[in-house]
């Protein structure tokens, strides 16, 4: 047996179903040195017996039992017993390309200075229904570069979990997946992000990530809108303080709608000391909400008085809006962040 170079990680909870595929093209890569843990989180369906039958054939594959419960535990048992010093994640009702691991492995030895790098994904079935996530997926297809990944990580997150191979280093040295009300890759990419680790995309589509009505981040609630926005939170705040980036400038939130209301109150919870509220909508400028006055966008100081956050949910807005303080002399990361 070879020395695995890549460690896949691939938590299982009745996933019989969609396994079969998932299995056949890791069993199909080009990059043969791999091992996959397997870990079955209880599943009461066949999945076990599928895994327990192929580790019989395969001595690449090996299946362990969830000794917590969850995806975030299954996902550190597989880590802790992971032997590579690469990790690559994997989810049970997803499809790899054959060149996937070859391609993001030998990327990553030849640029050590990324220590996690992501593909772009195609999302499938398509349907009407799930053409939410499709937008998501072109998304973050258009993310690519390292500086790109930063400067759009509050925005959603910027990668597909079963997407991404990162250096194992990672977790001793920041630690691992967390339980918590929260999605737990994104905080996992905003902790990491927030100590300095660099994450890229190959812009080549090397993963076929699946949707259906009994996905995870369909009906779960630490993925809801609530959950991302109170993780993102807490590290915009963090952000603040580790950085002299906002300096001693008044902070502006821009957008007084529905969504930003939510979004503004957990900041605020969290210490994030907003002076006052940026809209362009005439029936909201004048009033207030969380002691907070809304002001007309045309009332916005230079940058070196302000840093702004932009709280606009729809996207095509989110963009004129950076557009906007681009062309009045503010910088994306130095002067503005967009958090929705």
């Amino acid at each position: 047996m070879l020395q695995p170079i890549v460690s896949i990680i691939l938590p299982i909870r009745n996933s019989a179903d969609y396994l079969k595929e998932c299995i056949d093209s890791i069993l199909g890569q080009s990059l043969k040195a791999w091992e996959l843990l397997a870990v079955d989180d209880h599943s009461t369906d066949s999945s076990f017996q599928i895994l327990y039958e192929l580790t019989q054939k395969d001595p690449r594959v090996k299946l362990l039992h969830n000794q917590g419960k969850g995806i975030v535990d299954a996902l550190n048992t597989g880590t802790e017993n992971a032997k590579s010093p690469l990790i690559a994640r994997m989810d049970a009702d997803d499809i790899m390309h054959e060149k996937r691991l070859e391609v993001q492995v030998e990327y990553l030895n030849q640029n050590q200075e990324i220590d996690l790098v992501s593909c772009r994904t195609e999302h499938f079935p398509t349907r009407q229904e799930t053409m939410g996530y499709q937008h998501y997926v072109n998304w973050s297809n258009s993310i690519i570069e390292p500086r790109e990944h930063e400067l759009k990580r509050f925005i959603e997150c910027p990668m597909a979990h079963p997407s991404v191979i990162f250096r194992k280093r990672l977790i001793h040295n920041y630690g691992g997946y967390l339980n918590g009300e929260f999605p737990e890759d994104y905080e996992l990419w905003l902790r990491w992000f927030s100590r300095g680790v660099r994450m890229v995309k190959i812009p080549k589509v090397l993963l076929r990530w699946r949707d259906h009505k009994n996905r995870t981040s369909r009906i779960d609630p630490k993925y809801s809108t609530m959950a991302f926005q109170k993780i993102k939170s807490k590290y915009v705040k963090l952000l603040q303080e580790k950085t002299e980036r906002w300096g001693n400038r008044k902070i502006f939130g821009w957008g007084a709608g529905h969504v930003a209301r939510k979004f503004i109150s957990l900041l605020i919870n969290e210490g994030v000391a907003l002076s006052a509220l940026l809209d362009t909508d005439p029936k909201k400028i004048g009033k207030k909400f969380n002691n907070l006055p809304i002001i007309s966008h045309a009332k916005l100081p230079k940058p070196k008085d302000a840093f702004v956050l932009i709280l606009i949910g729809a996207r095509d807005v989110r963009v004129q809006v950076a557009d906007h303080l681009k062309a009045f002399g503010y910088q994306e990361g130095s002067d503005f962040i967009a958090l929705s």
